[in-house]
């Protein structure tokens, strides 16, 4: 028993051994990686930077390794296009929150101040890093064009320039055929601090309108994944063959490792069509832009318009009463009119959201999971835990009870058909007949 307990032991070391050839050589990589993050932590950019740019060729997709070896860049004066597409993978992975503020550096340096002012401004963070950054002299430099930096390219041929996995991005602009479905969507796509899209006609580059066609390309494709991988789960849980749940389970990494490359991609495309896209504008002149700015606010007046009369329409068709399963706590909307002569009201200390969906202990369906997946793309989604222990998912703080209702319409035409309104008075909840005249209280 003894002998054929050792031999087990010793073939399972060999199996490992021979799965695991490389082991020395990541150990060696390991220590490496301490070496330069010590470097980096005591600001020894110099010495750190040759050992980021051997860590970020053995692994590209690093976010890690990308966000050190941008900074590196960065700081030893080096504003390549190296530096900006690390620090744009960094900040894609959203770690750590100041690859933004470094970006801002990035083109602070070059003189690009619409892109440095829109990438501070994304910055979130503590206060205290603030100070550390020195994030309000910077931005005060760059609100007032001046220029701190000292701009070295350095030797292109010595450092690492290809960040992202894929080749670079040339489209074809003659040839690449938009999605019929993408040409009649409305979405909210932020260019930069002044200009956002709703429309693919909207772009001016073809160019960005490519790169923005396969990030939505890239969104849809994951969409189907993700309701693939579901049903994948359903049939683990359901069988207890266990040939049969170790396939699935293979089957369900298999997926979520291809939904995270989508969704890598997407951001990728998003990003680099949002800087296309501000490259035309710069070039073309604020005055241009501000005509186009024109076009699109008048154009977006006379969708809500639309949407409020078709919403004012349907008040009086007959309606069928469905019955659901209860699915999560769902609380009643108040019945909430479209009279003209309320929607343009204000209330002072009010705020109005849009509630698109309430769960009793976070626990969302299928279908909801699938809607915010949907809505998250371009629109911002908050929640909130009640007393009841429902967690509230809510888009938008208005003011104007106008504008919410608006926003409510489309959200509604978006495929979120319970949404409705929902207000708060000194961030208290609060109903929404106690704050607008002309609507009756359930």
């Amino acid at each position: 028993m003894r002998v054929l307990c050792k031999s087990l032991i010793f073939t399972a070391i060999s199996s490992l051994c021979f799965l695991f050839p490389n082991q020395s050589k990541s150990q060696e990589i390991t220590g490496n990686e301490s070496v330069a993050i010590q470097y980096f932590k005591d600001k020894n950019y110099i010495k750190a930077l040759p050992i980021f740019t051997q860590l970020i060729n053995k692994s590209p997709d690093n976010a890690m390794y990308n966000y050190y070896y941008g900074v590196s860049l960065l700081k030893n004066n080096q504003y390549s296009t190296a530096t900006k597409e690390a620090l744009l993978n960094a900040a894609v992975d959203k770690t750590p929150s100041n690859s933004n503020f470094y970006l801002g550096n990035y083109f602070h340096a070059l003189e690009n101040w619409s892109e440095a002012l829109d990438f501070y401004k994304r910055y979130k963070g503590s206060k205290q890093e603030r100070r550390e950054l020195e994030y309000d002299k910077y931005l005060d430099l760059c609100v007032k064009h001046i220029n701190p930096f000292k701009v070295d390219k350095g030797d292109e041929k010595k450092i690492f320039v290809d960040t992202i996995k894929t080749t670079p991005v040339n489209p074809d602009e003659k040839n690449f055929p938009i999605p019929d479905s993408l040409k009649v969507e409305w979405f909210n796509f932020q260019i930069n601090n002044l200009l956002t899209y709703h429309s693919i006609f909207n772009f001016r580059s073809e160019a960005a309108k490519i790169l923005f066609t396969k990030a939505w390309i890239a969104t849809g494709k994951n969409d189907s994944i993700v309701k693939n991988t579901d049903i994948l789960r359903k049939a683990h849980e359901e069988t207890h063959d266990v040939t049969t749940r170790i396939a699935l389970v293979q089957r369900i990494v298999e997926a979520e490792q291809q939904s995270y490359q989508l969704l890598r991609d997407r951001e990728k495309y998003f990003e680099q069509a949002r800087v296309k896209e501000s490259g035309y504008w710069e070039k073309t002149g604020a005055e241009a832009m501000s005509k186009f700015i024109k076009e699109i606010t008048d154009k977006e007046k006379i969708r809500g318009e639309r949407l409020l009369n078709e919403a004012k329409d349907a008040e009086f068709m007959p309606t069928v009463t469905k019955v659901a399963p209860p699915v999560a706590e769902k609380e009643k909307p108040e019945k909430q009119s479209l009279n003209e002569n309320i929607t343009s009201y204000t209330p002072k200390n009010v705020v109005f959201k849009v509630q698109i969906g309430s769960f009793s202990h976070g626990k969302l369906t299928p279908g909801f999971k699938t809607l915010y997946k949907k809505l998250s793309k371009f629109r911002k989604i908050e929640n909130y835990t009640d007393a009841k222990k429902c967690i509230i998912y809510t888009v938008g703080n208005f003011n104007n009870y106008k504008d919410a209702s608006l926003l409510k319409n489309q959200l509604i035409m978006e495929g979120a058909k319970d949404a409705f309104l929902a207000t708060f008075r000194n961030g208290v909840r609060v109903p929404v007949s106690s704050v607008v005249k002309g609507i009756p209280s359930k």
